[in-house]
C-alpha cells in the first residue's frame, strides 16, 4: 500500500497527482494507492466520474489549511499567513503520526509515502524511516521581501531545504537537469484522449472562445470582474464567445450584460483548456502547464505579492499590472492564430510515473 499525500492548498497539487496516478496504474498496473489531503482538493478527487479509476481509490479529508488574504488580487499579511502555515503544520504532524499509528495496527506501516508538497507527511515519513517521495516545484519560499521578520522564513527554509534533501526522491515539474535525488521531468498535466474538435463540439465553442478559469476559490474574483469588463468592449470588435468558470456558490455580483457563459466549477477544466482559444487565469502552476502542454494560449495575471504566481508569471511574459491592459493583451492574442502563438511542451507525468514505479512495492 502507498500513501499518497496531496498538499489541499489550491486545486494544482491534486490535479497534478491524479495524473500521475492513472500514469502509474496505466504504465504500470498499480493502483493500490489512498490519497490524502482536504478541503477543495478533497472534494476533487471525490467529485471524479464514476468510471475513473481515480473514484476507486481511498481518499481521506485529513487537512484545513489556512486560507490566502487577498484583497482586489493582492495578498497582504503575509507574516500573519506564514505564521497560520507554520501552526497548520504542526496540526498537520499530529493528525499525519495518528492517521499512520491507527494503520499500522490494522494494516500495517506502508510500504512508500508520496508527497506533494505535504511537508508534515514528509517529516512524519523520515521520523518512522518510511521511504518518501516528494513531489515539489518550491525548493525555497520568500513571501517576506526584508526586515526582520525575512530571518524568521529564512530559518524556515533552512529547515524545509533540510527535509527535501532527505527524501529518497524528489521529482520536480519543471525543466532543469538532474543532480542527486533531484530528476526534473517538465510539466505534469492530465491527459485528454479526446480531439480538440471533439471537445468544442461537445462544449459547444461555435466561435472563437476565451476561457476565464481560476480554481475553486474566490482568489481570483477580481480577475473575472476586469476580464468580463474587457470582454465587453472587445466583442464590439472581435466575434467571439466568453466561458468563465467559477464556482456557483459565490456570486460575481456583475451587474453588467450577462453575455458570457458561466459554466461553474468542473472537474474536467483541463478538457476547456484544451478547446479554447485562449485562456485566462491567475498564474497557478496547474493552468500554466496546461495551457504550455495543450498549446493553448494565455494570459496569466499573478496575485501580486505572492512569490510563486509573481515568479511564474514573470517567466510567461506577465506581471500583476497587465490587469490594467487587458483589453490590449487579448486582442493582441486574438489576433493571431493559434499555431502562431503555441508554446508546446511535454507532458513529464509519464516520467514521474517510471521514477516512482522504481519504489512501489508491487
Amino acid at each position: 500500500m502507498t500513501l499518497f499525500f496531496s498538499s489541499p492548498i489550491g486545486l494544482g497539487h491534486i490535479t497534478r497527482d491524479i495524473a500521475i496516478a492513472m500514469e502509474i496504474g496505466k504504465s504500470f498496473n498499480y493502483y493500490d494507492f489512498d490519497f490524502i489531503t482536504g478541503s477543495k482538493a478533497f472534494d476533487f478527487i471525490c467529485n471524479e466520474n464514476d468510471s475513473s479509476p481515480v473514484s476507486k481509490f481511498n481518499t481521506h479529508n485529513l487537512y484545513f489549511p489556512p486560507d490566502f488574504s487577498i484583497d482586489d488580487g493582492k495578498l497582504s499579511n503575509s507574516f500573519v499567513w506564514l505564521l497560520k502555515y507554520v501552526s497548520y503544520f504542526r496540526k498537520s504532524k499530529i493528525k499525519v503520526k495518528k492517521l499512520l499509528s491507527t494503520r499500522d495496527k490494522n494494516l500495517g506501516i506502508p510500504s512508500l509515502i508520496i508527497t506533494d508538497e505535504d511537508f508534515a507527511s514528509l517529516s512524519v515519513g523520515k521520523d518512522l524511516n518510511i521511504p518518501r517521495i516528494l513531489i515539489t516545484d518550491i525548493l525555497r519560499t520568500h513571501f517576506i521581501r526584508n526586515g526582520l521578520l525575512s530571518n524568521i522564513e529564512k530559518f524556515l527554509n533552512n529547515s524545509m531545504c533540510s527535509l527535501i534533501k532527505s527524501s529518497d526522491c524528489v521529482i520536480i515539474p519543471e525543466s532543469g537537469d538532474n543532480r542527486n535525488n533531484f530528476f526534473y521531468v517538465g510539466p505534469i498535466v492530465r491527459e485528454i484522449k479526446a480531439t480538440r474538435d471533439e471537445l468544442r463540439k461537445r462544449f459547444s465553442f461555435n466561435k472563437t472562445t476565451i476561457l476565464i478559469t481560476t480554481g475553486g476559490t474566490s482568489a481570483g474574483h477580481y480577475l473575472i470582474k476586469r476580464t468580463i469588463e474587457s470582454f465587453l468592449r472587445l466583442r464590439k470588435r472581435f466575434d467571439c464567445d466568453l466561458v468563465v468558470s467559477f464556482p456557483s456558490n459565490i456570486s460575481l455580483n456583475y451587474q453588467g450584460d450577462k453575455s458570457y457563459r458561466n459554466i461553474g466549477f468542473v472537474n474536467n477544466i483541463h478538457e476547456y483548456v484544451y478547446a479554447a482559444d485562449l485562456v485566462i487565469s491567475l498564474a497557478g502552476k496547474s493552468t500554466i502547464d496546461e495551457s504550455l502542454v495543450y498549446g493553448t494560449p494565455g494570459i496569466f495575471i499573478p496575485i501580486k505579492n505572492h512569490f510563486e504566481q509573481e515568479d511564474r508569471a514573470k517567466e510567461m511574459g506577465f506581471s500583476y499590472e497587465d490587469i490594467n491592459k487587458l483589453d490590449i493583451i487579448m486582442e493582441e492574442n486574438l489576433s493571431d492564430s493559434r499555431l502562431k502563438k503555441e508554446r508546446k511542451a511535454s507532458n513529464g507525468a509519464a516520467m514521474a510515473a517510471a521514477l516512482i514505479s522504481k519504489y512501489l512495492n508491487k
